[in-house]
């Protein structure tokens, strides 16, 4: 779907990279690292000092009219409807260009306008409305033509947790019909909920592509378990343990994820005792892009 070979532009140095179709792609990195150059080479509004991109199999560059209507490209700052315009009239206008039935518009439009609470405000002019009004009908219109591939720069700024929980909702059912999604993203929280695959840049280097679950794996995998217990305590020393603590019936415990699993522990501990209560707590992303940022050594 998107294909980087040895690409350089900008900030950028070398980015080799792949995202095949279906897949929800996080771009995360701090200010300065190269997403949005990133997003705008994928989606053909600039093109690399070298090395070769191809975006649905062709230069994204050369082919950008053949991809009106397979790709939808929403930038942060650059918006899809105009300010002067009505919500309403803003999508008529998108309806006319990417020649969508009146028919079909009217069911998508409703569908959308419902699920992000654009709907209320459809005749109000863009430029008065609140920048969190202003991104759901932005997501929206750039939802609205269905596309094959959708790339987001920034789609969280002004969302309210409600707002990103409903972006999170359409980006997976749309994945499931095939969307492919690529989207930067400052918002560590809400990225791991959206996407399938992270990609971390720092000062223009690709140090990390695959799921979440992989990067914890690989930079922080210990977890802590918290544990009541319901009766005796448990023997816990021939466990894999990096530490843990007791207080009364609460017992708290750390442990490597790639050494030991939750559900051996867990089996272990239910074969002395019986347990009214488990939890389990990974590392946040925030917290392991600190990590990575302080120990560049351990990927370069």
């Amino acid at each position: 779907m998107i294909n980087f070979e040895n690409v350089s532009c900008r900030v950028l140095k070398s980015i080799s990279l792949n995202i095949p179709k279906g897949e929800t792609v996080g771009l995360i990195g701090k200010s300065g690292a190269g997403k949005t150059t990133l997003i705008k080479l994928a989606g053909g509004l600039l093109a690399p000092e070298s090395g070769r991109i191809f975006t649905l199999g062709k230069d994204p560059v050369e082919n950008r009219n053949l991809y009106r209507e397979k790709i939808s490209v929403f930038i942060a700052g650059t918006p899809l409807l105009c300010r002067d315009d009505t919500v309403s009239q803003g999508f008529e206008i998108i309806r006319s260009v990417y020649g969508i039935s009146k028919s079909d518009f009217a069911k998508r439009y409703e569908a959308l306008s419902a699920r992000l609470s654009f709907s209320k405000y459809g005749s109000e002019p863009v430029k008065n409305l609140s920048l969190g009004e202003r991104m759901r009908a932005e997501i929206g219109a750039a939802l609205i033509y269905e596309p094959e591939l959708l790339i987001l720069d920034e789609p969280n700024i002004g969302l309210d947790e409600n707002a990103k929980f409903v972006l999170g909702q359409l980006l997976s059912e749309r994945r499931g019909a095939g969307m492919t999604t690529l989207l930067s993203s400052h918002d560590m929280a809400s990225v791991p909920k959206i996407c399938s695959r992270i990609a971390l840049l720092d000062k223009g280097e690709l140090v990390f592509y695959g799921s979440t679950e992989s990067l914890r794996s690989r930079y922080t995998p210990t977890n802590t378990m918290s544990l009541k217990i319901e009766g005796r305590l448990p023997d816990l020393e021939d466990l894999p343990l990096e530490k843990y603590s007791i207080n009364g019936s609460a017992i708290s415990l750390s442990y490597n994820s790639n050494h030991v699993t939750a559900a051996e522990i867990l089996r272990t501990v239910l074969r002395q005792t019986a347990v009214s209560k488990v939890s389990i707590k990974k590392p946040d992303l925030e917290d392991l892009i600190s990590k990575l940022r302080g120990s560049k050594n351990e990927f370069y």
